[in-house]
């Protein structure tokens, strides 16, 4: 205990709660007034406006002026998440770190929660196994979001959940700030990056899971909220459209799921493996990159090779109608 009150110096709060925003200023007054409802109160707000062109530097402006809540604001250049991330991680002052949209409600006691279960870890041996805490989400109607795990408390990684059980759902983690800016890092420079407005967060946290350890809680802290903006399913039949922005980023989370996640893929999801070479050899073939120029290993380039064909007689029809 002694050893954590001394590392506790180096932060000035619990929790940052990280809010990267575009064009929402209504929403950040909502998600303003769930943060003052908190009932742990040990926290800091920071928001990343990320080139918004509505009114959300007055708006923030007027909350900070309210000096209710300890708030850092940054407003920059339009970027995608992953650039707001960059900037946030340079702001932090809390130990841990929990994002909160602003378009989905967190509930009163989501710090509470998360500052009960990091405190007992803090006062276990196996603190330094662990990375995160992950809550779970409710709909609108109160129905748990997403697959249950083997049991309500459960202590495993992100790879393993992921592509092992395959449980793929909407959850709240909060994360200790130090491996968000080491092992979960966003990379100042990567794949396909000049027109890309996002590097995939699944590779950061898959990263982080090769070495640290995840707690699964049954605590739900945040209501799900389906919103005109949100991405849709049909990501690829985008990319293939031409929309330049998903093309970039459906290249980078491709790439870098074939370099950094073939082996959990091949160990235990092979159909998902063959998915992504198919989806990746249609992107590089639509858009006419050399396979010499991609530096990916001769087993993956072999088989997205083998795939061109497949890729040239799609796309070819697609043209066609």
């Amino acid at each position: 205990m002694f050893i954590i009150l001394i590392m506790s110096s180096k932060y000035s709060y619990r929790f940052s709660v990280f809010t990267a925003t575009y064009n929402r200023a209504q929403m950040l007054l909502r998600l303003y007034n769930e943060l003052k409802a908190q009932t742990f109160k040990d926290f800091e707000w920071v928001i990343v406006n990320d080139g918004s062109a509505d009114d959300t530097d007055e708006i923030v402006s007027n909350i900070i002026n309210d000096n209710i809540l300890n708030i850092q604001y940054v407003s920059k250049r339009n970027g995608g998440k992953h650039t707001a991330w960059a900037a946030a991680l340079k702001k932090f002052k809390g130990r841990y770190v929990v994002t909160a949209d602003d378009d989905d409600p967190i509930t009163p006691d989501m710090l509470a929660i998360f500052d009960r279960e990091w405190t007992k870890l803090e006062k276990s041996a196996e603190y330094d196994k662990f990375w995160e805490i992950k809550s779970r989400c409710k709909d609108i109607n109160g129905k748990l979001v997403g697959d249950i795990l083997p049991t309500p408390y459960f202590d495993s990684d992100y790879n393993t959940v992921s592509y092992k059980l395959k449980v793929f759902c909407e959850m709240v983690g909060c994360r200790k700030v130090e491996v968000l800016r080491n092992e979960a890092s966003v990379p100042s420079e990567f794949m396909f990056m000049d027109n890309a407005t996002n590097f995939d967060e699944s590779i950061r946290w898959s990263r982080a899971a090769r070495k640290y350890k995840t707690r699964f809680i049954p605590d739900v802290t945040r209501i799900y909220m389906s919103t005109p903006n949100s991405l849709c399913s049909n990501t690829l039949n985008r990319c293939l459209d031409g929309e330049k922005r998903i093309l970039a980023n459906k290249m980078v989370e491709f790439y870098y799921t074939l370099k950094e996640k073939s082996d959990l893929l091949l160990k235990w999801d092979k159909k998902r493996y063959i998915r992504t070479i198919l989806g990746f050899s249609l992107l590089v073939t639509k858009c006419n990159i050399p396979l010499e120029d991609i530096p990916l290993n001769k087993r993956t380039k072999a088989m997205v090779s083998c795939l061109k064909p497949i890729s040239h007689l799609y796309l070819y029809y697609k043209k066609r109608g």
